[in-house]
C-alpha cells in the first residue's frame, strides 16, 4: 500500500479510506433497515383488537336469584359488553369495520368479520358473520338497545349469550346432545 495524502492533515492509505468509507455506509444501511423493518419483524406484535364483551364478577346469590343449571349447559361466566363497540356493530354506515374480537373460554379469541347487517327503527339491529380465521365459526347477534343475544358456532362447539338485565350478560357453553335431549 502506498500511502497518499488525502486531504491537509490525512495521511492514510487511499485503500483504507475506501474501505472505511464502505464499512460506514453498510453500518449506516444496516441501521436504517432495522429501524424500518424492526417494528414488524423482530418481535413488535400488532396491537390485539379490542373486546367485544370483558369478564364480569357473578353477581352474589342474594342480589339475584340464579336460574337452576340445565344439563346442556358446560360452562357460563357473565360478561359485559364494550358499549361503543355495540354502538359501532349496530351502525351499518360505519362499515369497514375496526377489527373486533371475542374470547370464547378455552377456545380462544377470535377476530369478527362482519358479513350482513339489518338494521330497523326500532333500535334493533341483526348482525350475521364468521370467525377470523377463516372457516373457524360463524355468529349471530341481535342488539337491541343495550341488550343482546346470539349465538357462535365454532366448528361442533356452541355457545351462546343471554342478558341477565342491568347491562350484564352471560356467556354460557352448551352441549348440543344434551340440549337436543330438554
Amino acid at each position: 500500500m502506498v500511502p497518499m495524502s488525502v486531504g491537509l492533515n490525512s495521511r492514510l492509505p487511499t485503500s483504507s479510506i475506501g474501505q472505511t468509507h464502505l464499512v460506514c455506509r453498510a453500518l449506516f444501511m444496516t441501521a436504517c433497515s432495522l429501524l424500518l423493518l424492526g417494528h414488524a419483524s423482530f418481535g413488535a406484535e400488532p396491537s390485539p383488537a379490542p373486546l367485544l364483551w370483558r369478564t364480569v364478577p357473578t353477581v352474589s346469590p342474594s342480589d339475584q336469584p340464579l336460574p337452576p343449571k340445565k344439563p346442556s349447559i358446560l360452562r357460563e361466566r357473565d360478561i359485559a359488553f364494550d358499549e361503543a363497540l355495540v354502538k359501532t356493530l349496530k351502525d351499518a354506515a360505519a362499515r369497514p369495520l375496526q377489527p373486533i374480537a371475542v374470547e370464547l373460554f378455552d377456545a380462544g379469541r377470535y377476530e369478527l368479520d362482519v358479513i350482513s347487517t339489518l338494521a330497523r327503527i326500532n333500535d334493533t339491529s341483526f348482525i350475521r358473520g364468521q370467525l377470523k380465521p377463516p372457516d373457524s365459526g360463524e355468529f349471530s347477534l341481535v342488539l337491541n338497545g343495550g341488550t343482546v343475544t346470539g349465538t357462535v358456532h365454532l366448528g361442533r362447539r356452541v355457545f351462546k349469550i343471554e342478558p341477565l338485565g342491568n347491562g350484564r350478560h352471560r356467556l354460557i357453553e352448551i352441549d348440543p346432545e344434551q340440549e337436543s335431549k330438554e
